[in-house]
């Protein structure tokens, strides 16, 4: 049985849906989304390195420089954040102001579900003025 995200195509398929580009010829590219999620694999690397202990031979995050079947070595419950980080660099990259705000939600997400906060619920603890 298949496991969603578990190869580059995945991740950049779910991407494209989140960024509403599912149709051809797509507003972010290939080499785009790539450099995106390799952004989000440095970024989260920086904040959960212990995600990254067997992923590579090193320890380091890995790369990728093709849209291929390629597996990407992260663990499946942190799987979704790493497609957040992946959405959320492109939209900071893009140039329209607009996304901004999308950016940083997707951005806020990934960070959240690799360090533990809640995402659901009040954003302040019960009790505090």
């Amino acid at each position: 049985m298949s496991t969603a995200y578990d190869t580059v195509t995945d991740y950049i398929e779910d991407a494209r849906t989140l960024l509403l580009d599912t149709v051809a010829p797509y507003r972010y590219d290939d080499p785009s989304l790539l450099v995106a999620l390799n952004a989000a694999l440095l970024e989260g690397r920086r904040l959960r390195p212990d995600l990254f202990v067997y992923a590579t031979k090193d320890g380091s995050a890995p790369s990728f420089d093709t849209n291929a079947d390629q597996p990407v070595p992260i663990e499946e419950q942190f799987r979704l954040a790493f497609v957040h980080g992946l959405v959320g660099h492109a939209l900071a990259r893009d140039q329209e102001d607009v996304q901004d705000g999308r950016a940083t939600a997707f951005l806020k997400m990934f960070s959240d579900i690799l360090i533990g906060v809640s995402t659901m619920g009040p954003s302040t603890p019960q009790g505090a003025s």
